[in-house]
């Protein structure tokens, strides 16, 4: 991870590191606290892709649906739209990590 890659994170998340191992926290539009774990002695491209490739909105919102606090809040719509949401401002910050990997600094 390049310096610029760093900074795009930093702007985006509130980063929990341990080692080599961090928690990226942020809130979806809707409110839902949202986790990405990410390894650093690996890409960071691939770290996002990987969570891209594994996140299952309709698993997602049957994991949250569980919780009457949850289900008070939202509508299913509600939800695959919070969520949709929360997917495209991954894409585009994996977007913005592929536009830095060049960076040198």
């Amino acid at each position: 991870m390049n310096k610029k890659q760093l900074e795009i994170l930093e702007n985006n998340f509130k980063i929990y590191k341990d080692n080599n191992i961090w928690d990226l926290e942020r809130w979806t539009d809707g409110g839902v606290d949202m986790f990405i774990n990410i390894d650093t002695t690996k890409n960071i491209i691939e770290e996002f892709e990987f969570y891209l490739d594994n996140f299952d909105i309709d698993e997602e919102i049957d994991l949250y649906r569980q919780d009457k606090s949850y289900k008070e809040v939202f509508t299913i719509r509600q939800s695959v739209e919070d969520f949709e949401g929360w997917v495209e401002f991954i894409k585009e910050i994996l977007q913005d990590l592929y536009e830095a990997k060049d960076e040198n600094n």
